[in-house]
């Protein structure tokens, strides 16, 4: 019997016996769609992780009141980084004439506000404050328009950077919104660039977002948050040197003795993307034996299924070995038909794994993206499932004595 045929006595096997078809696929259906489903959120993410750290720079490390991610890493440690004094734009003044390593040191803060042009506006756009250094650590090229400088800075001039998006929908009828005003937190700030479009990275909006000076900010929201002060060191073969310079000035600046504990984190790319290498692998290893367990479990049932198929089915093998066929010939149907079930789960399981995964990354902030090599995973661990549990059911089939198997009813 050739491949093709046998392919299509497993097709007509599922069509005639549906429910019994559907217990038979659920675990292969259930295991697959857990591994692309969970694959394609967390490769998503990685991919998301990486852009953000491409964004922020390689070269650029961050000085913050608090290590956000001790709260995954630590948590005792992150309840106690709470009591930890606010940075300033002080600090960052005071490492600003200190740090020989250092090619820039900025400081940003940010919220989130409402934006209005006229009858226009955009609900729960970020809004960000930063300093003149800005247009050197991070990748926003302009479409029009300028960066705001130091003087902007100093003088807490009214002035804002757009996003492509807002600036779009804030003025829609006009091709170059420089030098129209908008109003944000009760004060009107003057267009003075547009960044160019950023796309979509995925699931995050990368066009969102208003610049303005930080002492502006301040005026605006208050100047009792505490400030985040990104640091570019000169190169990266001085990324160390650089950190280790700006720890020390940082405890000079807190006045903390030698033996106290850091009242600050700083935090660089190689962290960020370790750590979440860590939760990322984390996720991967639980995931192997949940899939597994239902993989197995899938697989004792095919092959349980296809053993009460062998047995409705003697009288069929009988006539055939009757008329000539071989040993192998019955073993190669059975086991097609198992192999076949088995695949008919698996890509079962990876469309309604990526559905899931798509219907998650909408209504939530987890990005989503399709990795191929999991596919091949999924398609991959399905044939073998099929082929060792769908192995003896086709041994008994191929060994029933022609004679015997006449006289079944």
């Amino acid at each position: 019997m050739n491949l093709l045929v046998g392919v299509r006595i497993a097709l007509d096997s599922l069509r005639g016996h549906k429910l019994r078809t559907f217990l038979t696929l659920l675990g292969n259906i259930v295991g697959t769609m857990s591994v692309i489903a969970v694959v394609s959120l967390i490769y998503g993410t990685d991919r998301y992780v990486s852009q953000v750290v491409l964004d922020e720079g390689t070269d650029v490390f961050t000085i913050s009141r608090v290590d956000d991610i001790q709260f995954l890493t630590d948590f005792d440690a992150f309840l106690e980084s709470l009591n930890n004094p606010d940075l300033t734009l002080d600090d960052r003044d005071w490492l600003e004439g200190r740090l020989e390593e250092a090619a820039t040191v900025g400081a940003t803060i940010s919220t989130t506000d409402n934006l209005r042009a006229g009858a226009n506006e955009i609900r729960g756009c970020r809004v960000r404050g930063v300093t003149e250094d800005y247009v050197i650590q991070e990748d926003l090229p302009l479409l029009l328009g300028r960066h705001f400088g130091p003087q902007d800075v100093r003088s807490s001039a009214q002035v804002v950077v757009l996003g492509f998006e807002v600036a779009r929908d804030l003025f829609p009828r006009r091709a170059d919104p420089v030098g129209q005003e908008i109003r944000l937190g009760g004060r009107h700030f003057r267009v003075i660039g547009v960044v160019e479009d950023r796309g979509t990275v995925m699931g995050n909006n990368r066009n969102q977002f208003a610049v303005l000076p930080i002492t502006a900010w301040q005026k605006v929201y208050g100047s009792n948050r505490s400030v985040d002060i990104r640091i570019a060191a000169r190169d990266l073969e001085h990324m160390t040197e650089a950190r280790d310079e700006a720890n020390f000035q940082m405890r000079i600046r807190h006045r903390l003795r030698p033996l106290e504990k850091d009242d600050f984190a700083i935090t660089t790319a190689d962290q960020m993307l370790s750590i979440w290498g860590g939760i990322s692998s984390a996720i991967y290893g639980a995931l192997v034996p949940l899939v597994g367990i239902s993989l197995v479990v899938g697989g004792i049932v095919l092959m349980n299924i296809m053993l009460v198929a062998v047995t409705e089915r003697t009288r069929e093998v009988g006539i055939r070995k009757a008329l000539g066929a071989k040993r192998r010939s019955i073993l190669w149907q059975f086991l097609v038909e198992a192999i076949t079930l088995s695949l008919v789960g698996g890509v079962l399981g990876i469309v309604i794994g990526l559905l899931i995964a798509w219907v998650i990354s909408l209504a939530s902030p987890l990005p989503f993206a399709i990795a191929g090599w999991s596919f091949a995973l999924g398609l991959g661990t399905t044939f073998v499932i099929g082929a060792v549990f769908g192995t003896y059911p086709a041994w008994k089939a191929a060994g029933f004595d022609p004679v015997e198997a006449l006289r079944h009813e």
